[in-house]
């Protein structure tokens, strides 16, 4: 009979853990809209190098930016080279982008009580817990064939909610008089870089855009226009 208690036990943890999680989800995603970009006359050909391509993370706000570049730049992108050699690719661009990122992650003092006495109510697996990735990229901006540059700076804010297994499994709190979640709140309250891929993930069709259409921006006056001339 004990072994059978015990089975059943484990299969109800078992099925309790397996749906207590909650997708990743940007909730201020919105304050990052980017309108369509003014077409171009005229398209220019960039090269780009960043400091970050050899970090994992990191580099994929770069290819995010790229993207951007490559598919929504109103015309005025030609060709994107990147990672740009100076040596390899001398006379191939017009213009060189040096992308720096620097990202910054935390969690929210609100998670301690998501998780206690949230636990009561299954919390972590209705809202998630809050987390904040403060994203600074700078962008350096030189035209090729002048003397022409500017540098760029675009901060970036991004809310954002999750819950993963490695923290909802101290919702059993009524184990032990609910003493896991408790303590398991304090912990909870730092950032859970186990959600940085999905983060990454998520945020990129909204990260990559908005960068982009501070570049657009730049481009014309580091190019010698005041801005981007309408068809």
């Amino acid at each position: 009979m004990t072994k059978v208690k015990l089975f059943l036990l484990l299969t109800l943890i078992t099925v309790f853990t397996s749906g207590c999680s909650h997708a990743l989800r940007i909730t201020n995603k919105d304050n990052f809209f980017t309108p369509p970009p003014i077409p171009a006359r005229e398209s220019i050909k960039i090269g780009i190098m960043s400091g970050n391509s050899a970090n994992k993370d990191d580099s994929r706000y770069v290819l995010a930016i790229i993207q951007s570049l490559q598919n929504q730049s109103g015309g005025m992108i030609e060709k994107v080279i990147y990672p740009f050699n100076p040596a390899v690719h001398q006379g191939q661009a017009d213009m060189l982008l040096d992308i720096s990122i620097a990202p910054k992650y935390s969690g929210k003092t609100s998670n301690f009580f998501v998780n206690w006495p949230g636990f009561l109510i299954w919390a972590p697996a209705i809202w998630g817990y809050g987390y904040q990735a403060d994203i600074n990229t700078t962008i350096n901006i030189q035209n090729l064939k002048t003397t022409n540059a500017k540098q760029i700076t675009v901060p970036t804010t991004f809310e954002f909610r999750e819950a993963e297994i490695d923290r909802t499994w101290t919702e059993l709190g009524w184990l032990e008089v609910s003493l896991i979640p408790f303590f398991g709140g304090f912990a909870f309250t730092q950032y859970d870089p186990d959600v940085t891929d999905d983060f990454i993930t998520k945020v990129s069709p909204t990260y990559g855009p908005f960068v982009t259409s501070k570049i657009l921006e730049a481009i014309p006056e580091v190019n010698g226009n005041k801005k981007p001339e309408s068809q």
